[in-house]
């Protein structure tokens, strides 16, 4: 546990690091969570593409 000295210094130092580089501390705090997001529903609309060109390529012959 940390005493409320080193609370009140830990506030300080993400204070500073939101105000010297928003962007980072932004990535940072939406975490890999959000990436794994992303590259999970890019893919899972890759498949539905492959699948669509399939179906389509099925009908047509």
């Amino acid at each position: 546990m940390l005493s409320a000295q080193e609370q009140q210094r830990l506030l300080d130092i993400e204070r500073w690091f939101r105000a010297s580089d928003p962007d980072l501390a932004r990535a940072l705090a939406n975490g890999p969570r959000a990436q794994r997001r992303r590259q999970f529903t890019a893919a899972l609309l890759s498949v539905l593409a492959g699948a669509l060109v399939v179906a389509l390529a099925l009908l047509l012959l």
